[in-house]
């Protein structure tokens, strides 16, 4: 999947899902938490520079929670070859106070290829105050 800065990565399978409190369409980058909670965010994916790129270029990959930045959910690489090929992953907990939150990875430039992207989600249990 070629990057757009500022877009949604699409996430083409969900592979399992259990119970309601996280749900995903396969073939949306949209994943949804309908429950308060702790959870974890895992992404994992490899990206190569497209032909016609600039290099040295480099690319964040971030987890926005209705559109907003998840601190420390941010994965980036400079590219110094156009034939050079990239993992990028980050994992970071997070606490959900509002539901539904909706939950996209973002590129922050155009010119990537994306492949073989994963984000899994996982509620680890309820939030106390």
């Amino acid at each position: 999947m070629p990057s757009t800065a500022g877009q949604a990565l699409t996430f083409h399978e969900t592979p399992l899902v259990s119970g309601s409190a996280i749900t995903h369409q396969a073939g949306s980058s949209n994943v949804v938490i309908n429950q308060l909670g702790i959870y974890q965010a895992t992404f994992h994916g490899t990206v190569a520079v497209n032909t016609g790129t600039a290099i040295p270029s480099s690319i964040d990959v971030q987890l926005l929670e209705n559109g907003t930045a998840v601190p420390g959910a941010v994965a980036s690489h400079s590219f110094a070859s156009t034939n050079e090929r990239a993992t990028m992953s980050f994992s970071v907990p997070f606490r959900v106070d509002a539901v539904p939150a909706d939950f996209t990875v973002t590129a922050s430039e155009d010119g990537f290829q994306f492949n073989e992207i994963t984000l899994a989600i996982i509620r680890l249990g309820d939030a106390t105050t």
